[in-house]
């Protein structure tokens, strides 16, 4: 496995990834807006023989990093990936202001996020479309 920053040819590649993972229901992320994110945010991804398996995206803010999106190919979850991606760009970002939301029903993420040192610091009430609750966790 290599991890490194996503470039703008990575975007099918990553698009197949977003595809693979989320519907827009679940706020998936258009080939537009992928497009902005590569141009404007960090983009990482995870490749495996030269195929891109799994992505993670921040937003850079005045004081702090939003992690936005994490997704790897539902054929390479389970292997460690999302933790690669995960350490991988925190060590670049060297900051220790992170930030997340994910959905409370999405026990898997949370506890990746969990032994990744992020806390749950707030309920988000309603926080996606349908109806389902947020969690705020902070990196500390």
């Amino acid at each position: 496995m290599t991890i490194r920053t996503a470039y703008l040819n990575d975007l099918s590649a990553i698009q197949a990834v977003e595809d693979d993972n989320f519907t827009a229901e679940d706020f998936g992320l258009s080939k537009s807006s992928l497009r902005y994110h590569l141009k404007k945010n960090r983009i990482y991804v995870a490749e495996v023989d030269g195929q891109i398996v799994g992505y993670i995206l921040w937003l850079e803010r005045k004081n702090y990093f939003r992690l936005y999106s994490l997704a790897v190919l539902k054929s390479f979850q389970s292997q460690g990936f999302g933790k690669a991606l995960l350490n991988y760009s925190m060590k670049i970002l060297n900051n220790k202001n992170l930030s997340l939301e994910v959905k409370s029903t999405n026990q898997k993420a949370i506890a990746l996020y969990e032994k990744m040192g992020f806390k749950k610091v707030k309920t988000l009430p309603s926080y996606y479309p349908n109806g389902v609750d947020g969690v705020l966790m902070l990196f500390s």
